[in-house]
Parts: structure tokens; sequence; C-alpha cells
């Protein structure tokens, strides 16, 4: 299975390289899982035994690094492959190469188009959505649609990072959980806190001890959710009111974000200020655009009235 494949090759010292500046440029798990699965098909097509080895052949010009990217690329679009994946699996050996001092000088062009396009959810569905699902599942949803996170960053709050008594709510995203690595402030809408203190009640009455460090969300046994755990209780609530697109459904997790940044600009909140709020890097932004915690809490509670969906 490729689960016992990955574990594999992660053995390899070129590949620990690779996994070491991912680390430093993201936090994402995705990423990195892609970037694994691109070599664990790589070492398949091109008959690699040692990525060790090969890297060290590569850099005594027994192999040339170009002519071999180059094949791999081929080989995965004669495959018929999604253009998206073949341009991840192409990038994830470029980026395993640098990582061990190789620099490509050619690369192949890749075109990549979408094949679903992006359906963006109604304040109809999700009211839908959020009067049958379960009491964490609301939580989720809410926390997601009033404050722009990510489903790593979800996965990783914890209770110290919530400030409920704040008016709203503030949510502190840590630079080592988000996947800038920058450090950020968004809010959540009152509504969402309300059913956050709930569920955090009904959590410490099943016996969960709940301090400073737990994480916000968590399993039926206390322990801190997988990405792919809360993947999958969002995809399952969004069967009820969306339609299946080829492999998946018109709505996935990543909508509850645009969702976010679609009702504060519809509402006239600045577009500056939506990135900053969901952390979206913008070019130059970092260095022009500078908010204090105020100013962004002033436009929040100006747009906030378009994130609820309970009333």
């Amino acid at each position: 299975m490729i689960t016992m494949e990955i574990q594999e090759i992660t053995q390899f010292k070129s590949v620990q390289k690779m996994l070491g500046e991912l680390k430093l440029l993201t936090r994402s798990e995705n990423t990195e899982k892609t970037y694994l699965k691109g070599l664990v098909s790589f070492t398949k097509a091109m008959s690699i035994e040692n990525l060790d080895e090969f890297v060290e052949k590569i850099k005594s010009q027994t192999i040339d690094a170009n002519e071999i990217h180059k094949d791999f690329v081929v080989n995965l679009a004669n495959k018929n492959m999604a253009p998206k994946t073949v341009g991840a699996w192409a990038a994830s050996i470029k980026k395993f190469l640098s990582s061990n001092g190789i620099d490509l000088t050619r690369t192949v062009p890749i075109k990549v188009y979408n094949i679903h396009e992006d359906t963006l959810p109604s304040t109809e569905d999700l009211k839908k959505i959020l009067a049958s699902c379960s009491l964490r599942t609301k939580t989720i949803i809410l926390l997601l649609t009033s404050s722009g996170l990510r489903i790593g960053e979800l996965r990783n709050l914890k209770i110290s990072d919530v400030n409920l008594n704040s008016e709203p709510s503030v949510i502190r995203i840590k630079g080592l959980t988000a996947k800038e690595r920058k450090s950020r402030t968004t809010f959540i809408s009152n509504e969402a806190k309300q059913v956050l203190q709930s569920y955090l009640e009904a959590r410490k009455n099943n016996g969960h001890q709940i301090t400073d460090d737990s994480h916000v969300f968590a399993t039926n046994e206390g322990t801190q959710m997988s990405y792919q755990n809360l993947q999958f209780i969002l995809n399952n609530v969004f069967k009820k009111v969306s339609k299946k697109e080829g492999k998946r459904y018109g709505l996935h997790p990543h909508s509850l974000r645009k969702f976010f940044k679609t009702q504060l600009i519809s509402a006239g909140v600045p577009a500056p200020i939506v990135d900053r709020l969901s952390g979206h890097a913008r070019y130059l932004a970092r260095e022009y655009e500078l908010y204090t915690e105020e100013q962004l809490k002033e436009w929040f509670v100006k747009g906030m009235k378009n994130l609820e969906l309970l009333s």
C-alpha cells in the first residue's frame, strides 16, 4: 500500500532534507503528503530503488536531472492523469532535487486547469446543514465560516488561542501552526461564540479535562482530531445540499473559507482587511498594509452580520 511506501521513502536522507525544507515553508500536512506521493510515483516510474544513490549519480553527472524529470512528466501525462496532479508531482521532484543541491535548468511546461468549478455555499444551504448536524459539527462550521480559518489551523487551535471575553471574541493563530508560518488575529461571530461555549461545556460534561493547552476540537475520547477526520465530518454533511461532480461534491471544506471572504467583501469590508483576517498572502501586503488589531476588529464588526447563520 502507498502508506507503507511513504513510510519507507522517508527513511532516505535525501527525502528528509526535502521534508525539513518543507516544514520551514509550510505547515500543510496535505502538501507534505502530496510531495511524498509524487516521490513514490517517481521511484516506481523511473525504477529507482535508492534515492540517496540516485542523488549522488546526478551530482557525478552519471544521470541528467533535466532528462529524467522530463521523462517522469511525460510518463504521467501518458497515463491521462489530472493536470493538477501532474503539476504537483512534477513540482515535488523539482523540490526534492533542489533540497539536495540540484537545480533543474529546463522544465516541461504544464497547463493546469480546473476540472471542477468551485461552488460557494449559500446561506440557505448552510442553515439547512446546521439545523440537523451535531453540536460539534455545528461549532466547526460556525467557527470556519465566521473566522476564515483553514482546516489545519482549526485542528491545531487551542483553548489559549481563543479569547471569549473579548467583544467580538478573538482568535490568535500562531505562526508555527499557520500555513504561511505567519501569526495573525481574526475573530468569530457572537453566535459562533455561543455555540462554542455550549460545545466546550458538553465536552466537560462528557468527562474531558479542558485546560489552556487543550485543543478546542477533540474526538469522543478527548484526543486531538485528525485533519482527515475534520474533512470527513464536513464532507459528510455537505452531501445533503451538494451535487456530486465527478469524484467529489461541489461543496468541500475550503468552501467555508470562501464563504467567509465573500460575505465580508459583499458587506463592504476592504479586500486587504479580509486577506489579513483569513491569512491570505497578497503581493506586497506584508510590507505596505499594516493594521492594528483595533482596526481589524472595527471592520470585522461591520461585516459580522453577513456571517450570521442561525438568526
